[in-house]
C-alpha cells in the first residue's frame, strides 16, 4: 500500500514541481528582462534587457539636432553632433522593468494582457564641450553689461527707431544651464523667452523721459499716407515723417507749449516740390507714336498734369498735425487725361503739319481725319510744335489780327491765339498749301469736318501739334 501511495505521489507532484521550478525559472528570469505583452515605443521587448531595448531603440531613433530660439523668433542652431551626442532611453526603460511584478507573468500570459509604453529619450554628450561653446557663441558672448545698457531714439533710413537694450538682456547663466538642461533632457529645441531666460529691468528716471518722447514720435510716424499721382503714387510713411521733425540748435526734439512736437512745414513744401519735379508733365517732352508710324518727340506744350503746391502742402499739415492716414489723388491746378505712362491717354486729336492732316481718336479709335492747312511757313508763321488743349470753343466767333477780321462758324482754341476752325475761303486743303498760303497759325479746316469734331470734341481734350 504505501508503495502504491509513493508512486501515485511521483505521479501527482512530480509534474506540479517540475512547473513550479519552470514558473519560478521565468519569474527570477524577468526580474532583468520585460515580460510577455511588453510593447515599448513600438518593439515588443519580452525577454530583451533594457540594455537590448535601448540599442533597439537608438538604431529606430532620427538623428539628434538641437536649436535655440530667442526672443525675436531667430533661430540658432547648436552643433551638438560634434560633441558626441547620443541618446539613451534607459532611465525609462529600467523604470519600465522595475514596476513589473515578475511572478504575475503566468497570469499575464493566460490573459493576454499587453503593456504598452511611450517614452521619450534623454540626450548623452560631453557637458563641459557643449558648455564651452555656449559661452563661446554670440548670443552669449555679445551680451551688454546691465549697467550700460541705452534707451535712446536713432534716425534711421528708414525714420526714428527706439534701442531699448534692457529688453534684450540675457541671463547668461541661467541661459546656458536652460539649454545644457533641454539638450540633456533630449529636447529638440528650447526658447528662451519662453524659459524666462530674459531679465527685467527697472527703467531709470531718463529712460522713462526718452519713452515718453518716443510714443509721440512712434503715433506720428504712424501715419501713413498714400498720394496719387496720374502715373504712380508717393508713400508719406515714417521714413519722410522723420524728415518733417523739428529739431532744435542742440539737436533735441522741438516742441510747442503743449508739449507736441514741432513739424516742419518748410520740409514738407520742399516734400511736395520734389514730387512736383518727378510728377508734372506741364511743359514736356512728350514721345508717342502718330499715325503715320514711326516716334514723334514735341519738347513744349502747356497740357498735362501740374500739381497745386500750395494746396497739396496744406493738406499734408492737416493729416500730419492730426495724426490721420489717407489714401487720396493728389490736388492738381491742371489735370491731363491720361494714366500710368502716357499724360495724354487715347483721346486726342492729332495734326500732322508735315503731312497737313487732322486726326480725331477716341478711346484709340480713329473717329475722324481731315486734310487741314496750318500756318505758313513762307511768312514765318509757322504753326508752332506743341502739345496743348482745347481751352475753349465758340460758334459764331470773329477773329481778329493786325491786318485780317474774319469770321468763323466754329472756333476751338488751342494755344495761346492759335485754334482750330472752318475756312470757308479755302477750296482746298493738304498738300503743301502751307508753306507759302498757309494761316497765320491757326489749323485752318474744312467746314464739314470741323463741324463733327466741334460736337464730339470736349474743352481738356488734348492737341499734338508737330511736324
Amino acid at each position: 500500500m504505501k508503495k502504491v501511495i509513493t508512486v501515485f505521489a511521483i505521479v501527482i507532484f512530480t509534474p506540479i514541481i517540475l512547473w513550479l521550478g519552470i514558473y519560478l525559472f521565468m519569474s527570477w528570469r524577468y526580474q532583468s528582462r520585460y515580460m510577455n505583452g511588453v510593447m515599448i515605443n513600438g518593439i515588443y521587448a519580452e525577454g530583451m534587457t533594457p540594455e537590448e531595448v535601448n540599442e533597439h531603440l537608438v538604431e529606430k531613433t532620427e538623428k539628434a539636432t538641437f536649436s535655440v530660439v530667442d526672443k525675436f523668433g531667430n533661430v540658432i542652431d547648436i552643433p551638438i553632433d560634434e560633441m558626441d551626442y547620443t541618446y539613451s532611453y534607459l532611465d525609462d526603460l529600467k523604470r519600465i522593468l522595475k514596476k513589473q511584478n515578475p511572478l504575475m507573468w503566468g497570469i499575464n500570459l493566460i490573459n493576454g494582457t499587453v503593456q504598452n509604453e511611450t517614452i521619450e529619450p534623454m540626450g548623452i554628450c560631453d557637458e563641459t564641450q557643449l558648455r564651452e561653446y555656449l559661452t563661446g557663441m554670440d548670443l552669449i558672448k555679445n551680451q551688454i553689461d546691465p549697467k550700460k545698457v541705452r534707451v535712446e531714439i536713432v534716425r534711421t533710413q528708414d525714420g526714428y527707431m527706439l534701442i531699448d537694450e534692457t529688453k534684450n538682456l540675457l541671463d547668461v547663466d541661467l541661459t546656458v544651464d536652460t539649454i545644457v538642461d533641454a539638450v540633456l533632457a533630449g529636447k529638440p529645441n528650447v526658447n528662451l523667452e519662453e524659459e524666462a531666460c530674459y531679465i527685467t529691468m527697472e527703467y531709470t528716471a531718463k529712460m522713462r523721459k526718452t519713452l515718453r518722447l518716443w510714443k509721440k514720435i512712434d503715433d506720428l510716424q504712424s501715419t501713413e499716407i498714400v498720394c496719387r499721382f496720374y502715373n504712380g503714387n508717393e508713400h508719406v510713411d515714417a521714413s519722410v515723417i522723420a524728415s518733417w521733425i523739428v529739431k532744435d540748435e542742440n539737436g533735441d526734439f522741438a516742441m510747442d507749449e503743449d508739449g507736441k512736437l514741432l513739424i516742419d512745414e518748410e520740409a514738407i513744401g520742399k516734400t511736395v516740390e520734389r514730387w512736383a519735379e518727378k510728377h508734372d508733365s506741364v511743359g514736356g517732352p512728350w514721345t508717342f507714336h502718330p499715325t503715320r508710324g514711326g516716334t514723334v518727340t514735341i519738347e513744349k506744350g502747356t497740357y498735362g498734369y501740374k500739381l497745386d503746391q500750395k494746396k497739396q502742402k496744406e493738406y499734408l499739415i492737416g493729416l500730419i498735425n492730426a495724426k490721420k492716414s489717407d489714401t487720396a489723388d493728389v490736388i492738381y491746378s491742371q489735370k491731363g487725361w491720361g494714366k500710368g505712362t502716357s499724360d495724354i491717354g487715347n483721346t486726342y486729336i492729332e495734326v500732322d503739319m508735315t503731312n497737313q492732316m487732322l486726326y480725331y481718336y477716341v478711346k484709340g479709335k480713329l473717329k475722324l481725319k481731315t486734310p487741314v492747312v496750318t500756318g505758313c511757313t513762307g511768312r514765318g508763321n509757322g504753326t508752332p510744335e506743341r502739345v496743348c488743349y482745347i481751352y475753349f470753343k465758340q460758334r459764331n466767333r470773329v477773329l481778329i489780327g493786325p491786318d485780317y477780321r474774319t469770321p468763323v462758324s466754329y472756333w476751338m482754341a488751342v494755344y495761346n491765339n492759335i485754334g482750330i476752325h472752318d475756312a470757308n475761303w479755302r477750296g482746298k486743303f493738304g498738300g503743301e498749301i502751307y508753306k507759302t498760303n498757309g494761316s497765320h497759325g491757326c489749323i485752318n479746316t474744312p467746314t464739314s469736318e470741323v463741324s463733327k469734331l466741334y460736337d464730339m470734341a470736349e474743352v481738356g481734350t488734348p492737341v499734338l501739334l508737330f511736324y
